[in-house]
């Protein structure tokens, strides 16, 4: 009975595989002809503020970044079927001749540095050509090889004591061990949460405090409004790695701070600054924050109990082209596999966030005026040259935000209403 339901999960795998990769590039394909069929002109509702020159180049952006992901699609289908079909990961751990925590630990962090490297022709791709051609990129070699030794040696840091405590925990304390690894797991993230403001995200980019008193006197009274803790308000050096725009909110508690892209404030007047933080803070003031955490969390508990029921079922792992169990293996599974089950899960979670992000712009357009966002929100298509125009079906899967159209008519309906 093991042996048909690893011939099974063989089969379905590779489906999954399959189809899942032709549903993707079906998708890039319906997105691609919605750019081309305008890609000349912006909708009507945009002519106003977006030139005919600054469509153009978001359409090319768009096209020349989904044409990449499609050749990278087929990369990654082609390196998933290498590694289980092709028994490439069974043949990696077989090349570990000792026995125990250590294999598990050696043969996982080769793995990942393998598709580190595997991946990597991709990323120079992106940021020297690609993001280069269009006047993005601003990175140099130099930067770009720090940044990824950087990345190693905190993987490394981080990444190897975190595998043994999970793979120590799998061998010691028996039925229970998934309980413990999900306790470790979740104070982990919570941990690195706390960390990364000020000890984690430093190691790439200088923050320095905001200097515009006018700005910083409308930011203070935004988060004093909203009832929040986040004194702490920075300006990060984007430009130097690229030209596109953003601000966040991260930390929590004590570490709680704003950020804010330098290239964002070189763009935006105050009003509009002001306003695209009122929509950050609706996400903080709407608990958006914490209700994705408790999923992520929840989320994360199914996973290791599943984990757990899958541990020592070998059709799990023959299914999965593998004839050993351990640990390791069991982690890998998860990481590598478990996303092909879950990918059709994707039009939920982007539903979620796309009513989120509604939710936060009602509450920016109620704090602040909600012309303010629209010019805001516009200068910030323009300056990362995002499209106006999506596909509705790519966007259902892909897009945590709304389409900009669906989006501006909606904070248009808010005119006369905010405070």
């Amino acid at each position: 009975m093991s042996n048909l339901f690893s011939y099974y999960t063989q089969v379905i795998f590779i489906i999954f595989v399959v189809v899942n990769h032709f549903v993707e590039i079906y998708l890039t394909r319906r997105q691609l002809e919605t750019y081309e069929k305008n890609a000349l002109t912006p909708p009507a509702e945009f002519s106003h503020f977006l030139t005919n020159e600054d469509h153009q180049k978001a359409i090319k952006y768009s096209t020349a970044k989904l044409k990449l992901s499609q050749w990278h699609l087929i990369y990654d289908a082609a390196l998933l079927m290498y590694w289980f079909p092709f028994r490439g990961a069974e043949k990696l751990f077989q090349i570990f001749s000792f026995e125990g925590i250590h294999r598990d630990v050696m043969f996982l962090v080769i793995f990942g540095l393998l598709q580190f490297l595997f991946n990597l022709p991709w990323s120079l791709y992106s940021t020297f050509v690609l993001e280069e051609k269009f006047g993005f990129n601003k990175s140099t070699p130099k930067i770009f090889i720090i940044d990824i030794l950087k990345s190693l040696l905190l993987s490394g840091l981080i990444g190897i004591p975190l595998l043994y405590s999970l793979i120590f925990l799998f061998s010691a304390l028996g039925s229970w061990w998934w309980v413990a690894s999900f306790a470790l797991m979740t104070g982990f993230q919570f941990f690195l949460i706390w960390i990364y403001p000020t000890l984690i995200a430093p190691l790439f980019n200088k923050f320095t405090p905001l200097e515009e008193e006018e700005l910083k006197s409308g930011i203070t009274s935004l988060v004093e409004k909203a009832g929040l803790n986040a004194k702490e308000i920075f300006v990060m050096d984007a430009s130097t790695r690229s030209s596109h725009g953003n601000a966040y909110f991260t930390g929590f508690g004590k570490k709680k701070r704003v950020v804010f892209f330098d290239t964002l404030l070189k763009q935006l007047q105050n009003s509009e600054i002001l306003a695209i933080l009122a929509h950050e803070l609706g996400h903080m003031k709407l608990k958006h924050i914490p209700k994705s955490m408790i999923a992520s969390i929840a989320m994360s508990f199914l996973g290791f109990w599943l984990m757990s029921f899958l541990a020592h079922q070998e059709w799990f792992f023959k299914g999965h082209f593998m004839k050993f169990e351990s640990p390791g293996l069991l982690l890998l599974l998860f990481s590598q596999v478990i996303p092909l089950y879950t990918f059709w899960f994707s039009p939920l979670s982007s539903w979620i966030s796309r009513r989120r992000e509604f939710e936060a712009d009602a509450y920016a357009a109620k704090e602040t005026n909600p012309d303010d966002l629209i010019q805001g929100l516009l200068k910030l298509y323009q300056q990362n040259a995002s499209p106006v125009v999506t596909d509705t079906l790519y966007s259902t899967f892909y897009h945590s935000h709304p389409p900009a159209l669906e989006r501006i008519k909606k904070l248009e309906s808010f005119k006369g209403k905010s405070s």
